[in-house]
């Protein structure tokens, strides 16, 4: 284990009400690739769906519109191995069907081990990043290494 694990935050507005029929292809697997997710390699943390659904509700979010999702990896390579294969993978294919295209973002960020961010840390992070992948704020598609463990 590592001095940092890699936290990710992603955010996207659905086209309907998480209820309609339309996103059922959607909601139907949203369990399914949550538990995929805690049995894979290099998973760390995520918070409980209830949890991150009452952080929206007290937050003034909507979850019923906007999908959210927060957990925490050992690498950016764990998280990339999991999120571009299998279940996940075909339902990334199928995000325009169900979401709102401009609406997705999506950052990383380091996180000494042992931390476990909450949402609203992922939402302020989640803003960060549209001001352009910094240290602090990154995207798979500019990423910033660990930080250096503490004495070195």
């Amino acid at each position: 284990m590592g001095t940092f694990h890699l936290a990710q935050a992603n955010i996207t507005t659905g086209r309907w009400a998480f209820d309609h029929w339309r996103m059922r292809g959607f909601t139907s697997r949203v369990d399914a690739i949550n538990d995929l997710a805690q049995q894979a390699p290099g998973f760390v943390w995520r918070p409980t769906s209830e949890r991150m659904t009452n952080d929206m509700l007290r937050l003034g979010r909507d979850p019923m519109w906007e999908a959210f999702n927060l957990s925490v990896w050992e690498s950016v390579e764990s998280l990339w191995a999991f999120a571009f294969s299998g279940v996940h993978l075909e339902a990334l294919k199928r995000t325009r069907q169900w979401f709102e295209p401009e609406s997705a973002f999506d950052v990383l960020w380091w996180v000494p081990a042992g931390h476990r961010p909450t949402t609203e840390e992922g939402l302020a992070r989640l803003e960060l990043v549209k001001q352009g992948p910094t240290a602090e704020a990154f995207t798979f598609r500019k990423r910033f290494p660990a930080p250096a463990p503490p004495g070195r």
